[in-house]
């Protein structure tokens, strides 16, 4: 029975819940910052929580899926009747907001504590931002309301799931219409990358009771939605023959075909890879030492050399790409090397996307890629090294920011500037960096600034203005809102970005600090509230504010607050900034409001992931703790 409980949690847990990993950006509703679900339940439902008991936190990697660790799966299906709880009481698929959200996965953490099981589980398997409304999970449905209007009134969940659940039939009839319920939303939302979450979305309204009478907490929910692992203890209200008899039903119904289906598409990923491998191998030539992108090849020996093997003494930091090493190549000449990882999926991607463009790029404010390799299914790109490693070290690190003049500051704002302009405007190829922020700006030996990490760009066409996408990439808080909301590019956003940074500089606060606030604004919010009561001098950072030039300094608050503008349209472009930067007698235009000006206005998706939409703090950008 153990065995068969274990399997259908692993089968229904993997297929429903798994989405729950990805982190999404919070569309906040309400200023509750306490939490509205009650969490008694966890004590109440005799859950099997052998996986969670004398818990060892796997090292969390940025190709970790979280979701696929057992104990997680389990804390997530547990967690899930509380989000169908709150579902029925306020027709909200998931929380109003991050405080809420904190405050939901603290008292859930005492609830397990009292259990006996670790305090780090919840911290460890879960981020607040998942658990937190948004429009860009799928086909934009925040409430059921959103659910109607997209699927009408009623559908096949409707009729199906109205018969008692703990009947076999019953079941798997429920079961049967959600995936009908569930290809319908795919067809709407139009991102296949959103299909785990459209799941989600079925069960959760499923499991609310918003087509019959029944609870979240009912036998129904527990056994034949959720599929939660009980103990051989029975549940108060549920009938261990009906749900044994269920879970025997659902794995021989289900397990097969799942099965089947999983293999085939990792299969068809496997071969798409592999295919897409071999055209590199072709396309990348090492028998010349050149490619077709002018870049020189190094062969696999000569980077293990340079590295010592990838040792972890020559690592300079990680990501979603994989690891930077520290190496020494011909004539003791110092790089930073970028290895694939072998585990990543969007990373493959990113290779590509870098090795492509950043060959073509030569600017003073841009890193230079020296190199790559391509040998034995290693992808390596070889970059300059960057000794005063990245900007946010030294911004936000108080013992490194103490050696950040508003001279050097103001140096590394018009050299970032200049780097962006360039890529807009006066480069080979258009491009929209999409990932602008302080740890993707590193800084040379004299603190000049190079603009690093092209993986998420996209190139334009010369006469090209703006672009659409269904795959949201970039970091929460400094994409700007047409992008997040609706997949929007063009100029405007890297420009929106340059604000933030921009803010981030003159101030030396990162934007995220303002996040815990009890009433959250975001940095261009805090920024702009101080500027509209006459005290800008106040943004400037302590450490320069005695030193610097006010008016300069001033002029790149208000700069900055032209570049986080709501609409595009009132943006200046990268050329007008640098104009308004260099010359004092240049006329400021007025700016307004800043768009997210709380963090409760935010409307994006966060990774690692990856996950469809994918945000985070550091995404795919390398954090350095040494010089690269």
């Amino acid at each position: 029975m153990a065995e068969v409980m274990k399997l259908i949690g692993l089968l229904l847990v993997f297929l429903s819940l798994l989405s729950l990993s990805s982190a999404q950006s919070p569309n906040t509703i309400t200023n509750r910052t306490t939490c509205p679900i009650d969490l008694s339940y966890v004590l109440r439902i005799p859950f099997n929580s052998s996986s969670c008991k004398n818990f060892q936190a796997p090292p969390r990697t940025p190709q970790m899926d979280r979701a696929n660790i057992s104990c997680c799966q389990t804390l997530l299906s547990l967690f899930g009747i509380g989000l169908a709880q709150h579902l029925k009481a306020t027709t909200l698929f998931h929380l109003p907001n991050i405080a809420a959200s904190n405050s939901c996965l603290q008292n859930y953490q005492s609830k397990l504590t009292s259990l006996a099981l670790p305090s780090n589980l919840v911290s460890y398997c879960f981020d607040p931002l998942q658990f937190v409304t948004s429009p860009n999970f799928c086909a934009q449905i925040e409430s059921t309301q959103d659910w109607v209007s997209k699927l009408n009134q009623t559908t096949a969940l409707d009729s199906a799931c109205k018969p008692d659940l703990t009947n076999l039939s019953s079941c798997g009839a429920c079961v049967a219409a959600g995936f009908k319920i569930h290809t319908q939303l795919k067809a709407i939302d139009g991102n296949s990358s959103h299909s785990r979450d459209c799941w989600y979305f079925t069960i959760l309204y499923a499991a609310a009771g918003m087509i019959n009478d029944s609870e979240p907490e009912s036998e129904g929910a527990v056994s034949c939605i959720f599929g939660l692992s009980l103990l051989n203890d029975t549940l108060v209200g549920l009938r261990k023959k009906s749900y044994t008899a269920l879970v025997t039903a659902v794995v021989s119904a289900t397990g097969g075909l799942l099965t089947i289906l999983f293999l085939y598409f990792l299969w068809k990923k496997s071969l798409g890879k592999k295919r897409a491998y071999s055209e590199n191998i072709r396309n990348v030539s090492a028998g010349d030492g050149k490619n077709d992108t002018e870049l020189p090849v190094s062969s696999l020996r000569s980077i293990l050399a340079a590295t010592n093997n990838f040792s972890e003494a020559n690592k300079l930091g990680e990501g979603g790409f994989g690891h930077v090493y520290k190496g020494i190549l011909n004539e003791n000449q110092e790089v930073a090397i970028k290895r694939l990882s072998k585990k990543s999926g969007q990373g493959y991607q990113e290779f590509m996307n870098e090795l492509k463009l950043i060959a073509k790029l030569q600017h003073n404010n841009l890193v230079s890629l020296l190199g790559c390799c391509i040998e034995e299914e290693e992808m390596i790109l070889i970059y300059e090294y960057m000794p005063n490693r990245s900007l946010d070290k030294f911004l936000f690190d108080p013992r490194e920011n103490i050696k950040l003049d508003w001279g050097k500051c103001f140096r590394i704002i018009e050299g970032t500037a200049q780097g962006v302009l360039y890529i807009h405007k006066h480069s080979r190829l258009k491009i929209i960096h999409r990932d602008l922020k302080a740890c993707n700006v590193l800084l040379d030996e004299e603190m000049n600034p190079k603009i690093s990490d092209f993986g998420m760009a996209k190139i334009f066409e010369i006469n090209q203005t703006e672009a659409n996408t269904n795959r949201v990439v970039g970091t929460y808080g400094y994409m700007s809102p047409e992008y997040a909301r609706y997949g929007h590019f063009s100029e405007k956003l890297d420009v929106f970005s340059f604000g933030v940074l921009l803010l981030e500089i003159v101030s030396g606060r990162r934007n995220s600090a303002f996040y815990h606030l009890e009433h959250p604004v975001t940095l261009a919010g805090w920024a702009w509230k101080l500027w509209k009561e006459g005290r800008g001098m106040e943004v400037i950072d302590e450490s320069v504010r005695e030193t610097c030039l006010p008016h300069e300094a001033l002029r790149c608050i208000h700069v900055a607050l032209l570049c986080v503008q709501e609409d595009p349209v009132d943006r200046p472009t990268m050329s007008s900034v640098i104009h308004m930067l260099a010359n004092e007698a240049a006329s400021l235009p007025l700016f307004k409001e800043p768009a997210f000006s709380t963090h409760s206005d935010y409307k994006a998706i966060c990774s690692s992931s990856p996950s469809s939409s994918i945000f985070s703090n550091n995404l795919v950008t390398i954090s350095i703790p040494e010089g690269r």
